[in-house]
């Protein structure tokens, strides 16, 4: 029989999941205060966040981790690195702006995030596949 899993206050889940938000929640403080604006801070950080989501997936899956790592992670430090308020609030002001530029900026940020996704998925594959080749040829005595 497998044993429960824990609650999410448990095992330290929840501060996990607290010091990565505070983590991620400050560094898109720091780009929003530099970037020259709202729209463009809120596209970088989604986008990165997309990319780093990608290759944590792709680490996860090949590598594993102690049992805190993808909470403190994926759920805080890469939720609260990006941002979907912001996204609906840039959305909404583009509104008054005209559609084509509202349009415009819904299926670059959409569009744009899914593809940051896929190529995070794809270098991680890379990366991690080849740290997995090269352990089988030192392994196999091969180098």
């Amino acid at each position: 029989m497998s044993p429960t899993p824990p609650h999410p206050g448990e095992g330290g889940g929840l501060a996990a999941i607290a010091a990565g938000g505070a983590i991620g929640s400050l560094g898109r403080w720091v780009v929003g205060s530099f970037a020259s604006g709202a729209v463009w801070s809120t596209l970088l950080v989604n986008l990165t966040g997309a990319f780093a989501m990608g290759l944590l997936v792709t680490w996860l899956a090949r590598r594993g981790a102690h049992p805190l790592v993808r909470p403190f992670l994926a759920v805080g430090l890469l939720g609260g690195w990006t941002t979907y308020s912001s996204f609906a609030l840039d959305t909404h002001g583009l509104a008054g702006d005209g559609l084509i530029g509202l349009l415009g900026y819904l299926v670059t940020t959409l569009g744009l995030g899914v593809g940051a996704a896929l190529l995070g998925l794809v270098v991680g594959d890379r990366l991690w596949r080849s740290d997995e080749v090269a352990d089988e040829v030192v392994a196999e005595g091969e180098l």
